[in-house]
Formats: structure tokens, C-alpha cells, sequence
């Protein structure tokens, strides 16, 4: 009798490791692929930036960092305007940070593409003083967002040389305010629609970007990884991105920098590579939060006046949407009342926002919508499946699950609409019903429900978990930026816990 329930314990154990091994496999397969040290193109960026900077005083301009490095956006310009930098030299120094530490051989890998006249548009600045906003300030764009003078691919090998005839409309206002478009960053393939298995950071057209905390570790998550990184690592001095559903606020949390979505359509979508015009909203990721208030401001008619005022989240009721981080809730719990909020973890049931559906829905027709109006070379999301697959590993390297799930769906627009109006009910009914001035969550877990409602939000770091920085994400109603940006600045002047990578 023994040697039998020996026997049987050791089929029991064997056929539980066969299961759990099956089951590791299983988990393995829903997972991204591991991150690899993949770029490609670099040599033709630092020779952009070679000729540019080639006759310039590059000892001069290191000796600048001072002035540059990590600074705000008010910061620059009181620089600029009292004569200790020129324009000039602030865009070289990005430039050389460009060259010698995102794409070098263990650089990050941030940046996709670099203006190539960069520097002339610099020196017109100070040969001209402007008073316009945003006057000589480098801004890196998110690579799918079109300029008429460097690619604009979405990561996509087929459209890695494809430049656009028209700007973006938020590329013309931001220029219109003085703003010199830098370059261009990497991001997640196809705006992180490529694929399960894509990780976050890699496309097939400029390799992997990875996290400045821990590389190849920390996920730098997508899909505006490059900007995120780009303003971590500090290669601009703000930087444009796109969110779909938490692909601003996810990357903006774990690189420790500043995200902001604002209200869907305040910036105008014109001229971005989609994944759905439902729910696409274009926004910006800065080192902190006036930065992103004031950079909104310079790329859209609609405004915010806001109030920068380091008390304003005192008194205010602040709804901590609970998250699976019991200690990361308890953590920010106690610091919003230590900073004088009246502080509560409330719980919200996010299950019936289907974002999923409305991606699959609006994704071929959205997206040959664009190829089509902007004369791309491929011309149909049916065209980039068959053209990714006559060479399987330098164009979908990891696979194109998405791209090709999407082919041939037949749309139901009326579900879409009726998911975005759940969507916003439930995040009104849940700030009405726990009398909450504003919502918080701990980095993207929340991003569904804003991004799927279109409502605005402001991640803010919250200091490191371990290694890997972590963010408080504030957001509230639609059209509540102004409420959403004030209490988030708030937050950040009263607990000041960016952190900065070394590089």
C-alpha cells in the first residue's frame, strides 16, 4: 500500500510539474518578447548632427550644461533671455546629448530622427529676437506624428522614408509659436498595435528604446516611449506624444517624468498616424508639470488658464482608484494627507469599458483613411500585412497579431459610441458619488476609463519602487483640465520626488 500512494504521489507531482510547466509556457506566450540592445539607423543620425554642429565651439557649449541640463522650460528662457546661452547653443547641446548618450552603443535609443536644420533655425533666433512662446525651444514629436521635413513611419518599416507633404496641424501651431521641432522618437510599433509579442519601445524601423533606470530590465512601456525616455534622459526640452488608452501616462510614470493627456480633440488629431480616431488624443510629456500646462498652451486654441498655485490640493477630496498595489496605495493615501487632501480609496469597476473592441473596430478603416490622404506609399492596413511578411524578421520581427486580426472586421460605430458614453458616466457617477474633486491612480492603471471617455490626465512622479520610478495619475471629467493640472501641480511642488537617471 505504500509503494502505491508513492507511486501515485509521484504521477500527482509529475503530471503538476508537466501542467505547470504548460502553464509557463502558456503565460510566456501572452507575454512580450524579452528586450534585445536592437538599433538601427544611428550612424545616419550622428552624421545629421556631425554636420550640424561641424564648425561650432563644442567645448563652449558643454561648459553650458549648467545653464541646460534638467532645467524647466521658464528656466531656458530666463537663460536665453539674459544672454547666458544662445539658441544656438542650446540646440547643440542637445544635439551632442543626442549623439554621445541615446545613440551611442548603450545609449537609450530615444530619438528615431533629427531635423535637419535644426541648428540655421536656432541661429535665426538669435539673430532676430522673438517673443513668441515657445521662441527657439527644441521639441522632439512622437514618430507618427507628420513633418514635412523627416519621416513619419509609426515604427513601420514600410513607411521608414515616407515624409509626409503637410505638417501635422499641432507641428504648424507649435511653430507658429517659435518652437523648433529637434528630431523625432521611437515608439512602440504601430503605436503598440503591432503585436502581444512587440515589447514595449521596439519598432522595425529604429530598433529597441529602453528604460534609462534599469535597461533591458524596467520596461520604458509604450507606445511614446521614445519621448518619455528622451525627456528622462533630458534631449529636448519637451517633447509631444499620443495616447490611445495609457500609452502618454504608462511611459511618462515609469521613466519618472511629467505625461499629459488633455481632454480628447483639444490638440488637434490632423495629420497622426491612427489606431483609432475614436479615442486618439495627441499630448505632452515634459520634465514637470507648468512645463506640460505651458506647452499644451503653445500647441492648441484652447487654453487653460491656470492657476499655479503649490496649495491648491488642500482642502480637496481626492479618490485613490484602488489599484492591485495595496502598499502603493496605502503610500500615496498618506502623503495626500500629509499635503492636506482629504484623501479616501474608492474602488471602480472598469470591466464593461471594452476598449479592446473599439481598437479592432476603427483600426483598418482609420488607418487607410490616413494612408490614403497623406499619399503613403503603402497604401492599406491589407497592403503593410502582405508587404510585412516577404521579410518576416527585419519587418515584423515579432509578429503582426493585431495588424492582421484587424483585416476585413466589420465595423459597428454605434457600440463604439455606446462604450465612450458608459465610459464617461462612470467616471462622472464615481466623482458625484464619492463627492471627489478628483480621481488618482497609481501610474496607467486607470487609463481605460480616462482615455476611453476622453477625459484629461496628468501623471506626476511619486518617487522609485525599487529601481523602477512610479507615478501618481491624476485625471477627472472631461474638460476638467484646468481643475486636473492645478491639483496635480500641486502635488508635485508639495512632494517633489522625480527622480533623474544617471546616465
Amino acid at each position: 500500500m505504500k509503494k502505491i500512494v508513492v507511486r501515485g504521489l509521484l504521477i500527482v507531482a509529475g503530471i503538476a510539474v508537466v501542467a505547470g510547466g504548460g502553464f509557463f509556457i502558456w503565460l510566456h506566450s501572452m507575454m512580450p518578447a524579452k528586450e534585445k540592445r536592437i538599433s538601427h539607423n544611428n550612424d545616419a543620425v550622428i552624421a545629421n548632427i556631425n554636420r550640424q554642429l561641424r564648425g561650432i565651439n563644442l567645448e563652449k557649449v558643454r561648459s553650458k550644461k549648467k545653464f541646460i541640463e534638467q532645467k524647466s522650460l521658464d528656466e531656458i528662457k530666463e537663460a536665453l533671455a539674459s544672454k547666458k546661452i544662445t539658441h544656438e547653443e542650446l540646440t547643440a547641446y542637445y544635439l551632442l546629448n543626442i549623439k554621445d548618450y541615446d545613440q551611442s552603443k548603450k545609449g537609450n535609443n530615444a530619438i528615431s530622427e533629427v531635423n535637419p536644420q535644426a541648428i540655421e533655425e536656432a541661429r535665426k533666433y538669435d539673430e532676430e529676437p522673438s517673443n513668441l512662446e515657445l521662441a527657439g525651444i527644441p521639441v522632439l514629436a512622437k514618430e507618427n506624428i507628420n513633418t514635412n521635413d523627416m519621416p513619419t513611419s509609426a515604427g513601420s518599416y514600410a513607411l521608414r522614408n515616407f515624409i509626409p507633404k503637410n505638417n501635422a496641424k499641432v507641428i504648424d501651431v507649435l511653430k507658429s509659436n517659435g518652437a523648433i521641432i529637434l528630431g523625432k522618437t521611437n515608439l512602440s510599433e504601430m503605436s503598440h498595435y503591432m503585436s502581444k509579442k512587440n515589447p514595449s519601445g521596439y519598432s522595425a524601423k529604429k530598433g529597441q528604446t529602453t528604460s534609462p533606470f534599469d535597461p533591458l530590465v524596467i520596461s520604458p512601456l509604450g507606445s511614446s516611449t521614445g519621448s518619455a525616455v528622451a525627456m528622462a534622459t533630458d534631449m529636448a526640452t519637451l517633447s509631444l506624444g499620443t495616447e490611445t488608452a495609457g500609452s502618454i501616462v504608462a511611459p511618462a510614470s515609469v521613466n519618472s517624468v511629467v505625461g499629459y493627456k488633455p481632454t480628447r480633440g483639444n490638440i488637434s488629431g490632423n495629420g497622426v498616424i491612427p489606431i483609432t480616431y475614436s479615442l486618439d488624443t495627441v499630448g505632452v510629456i515634459t520634465k514637470n508639470v507648468k512645463d506640460a500646462a505651458e506647452m499644451y498652451n503653445s500647441a492648441t486654441n484652447n487654453k487653460e488658464e491656470v492657476d499655479f498655485n503649490k496649495d491648491a490640493i488642500k482642502g480637496k477630496v481626492v479618490g485613490i482608484v484602488k489599484s492591485d498595489d495595496k502598499d502603493f496605495d496605502n503610500k500615496l493615501l498618506k502623503k495626500l494627507e500629509k499635503i492636506g487632501a482629504k484623501a479616501k480609496i474608492i474602488e471602480v469597476d472598469e470591466s464593461d469599458i471594452d476598449t479592446p473592441f473599439i481598437l479592432k473596430n476603427d483600426f483598418e478603416k482609420d488607418l487607410n483613411d490616413y494612408l490614403k490622404t497623406n499619399n503613403a506609399p503603402i497604401k492599406s492596413l491589407k497592403e503593410l500585412v502582405e508587404y510585412n511578411k516577404k521579410d518576416k524578421e527585419v519587418r515584423m520581427k515579432h509578429g503582426q497579431s493585431y495588424l492582421e486580426d484587424a483585416v476585413g472586421v466589420k465595423s459597428d460605430d454605434a457600440k463604439v459610441k455606446k462604450i465612450i458614453n458608459n465610459a464617461d458616466k462612470l467616471l462622472n457617477k464615481t466623482l458625484k458619488d464619492n463627492g471627489c474633486d478628483v480621481l488618482v491612480a497609481k501610474n496607467n492603471s486607470s487609463a481605460l476609463l480616462a482615455a476611453t471617455a476622453g477625459a484629461p490626465e496628468v501623471s506626476v512622479p511619486f518617487g522609485l519602487s525599487g529601481k523602477e520610478p512610479v507615478a501618481a495619475t491624476f485625471f477627472g471629467k472631461v474638460n476638467d483640465d484646468t481643475k486636473v493640472i492645478e491639483l496635480a501641480y500641486s502635488f508635485e511642488q508639495l512632494t517633489k520626488l522625480r527622480a533623474i537617471p544617471h546616465k
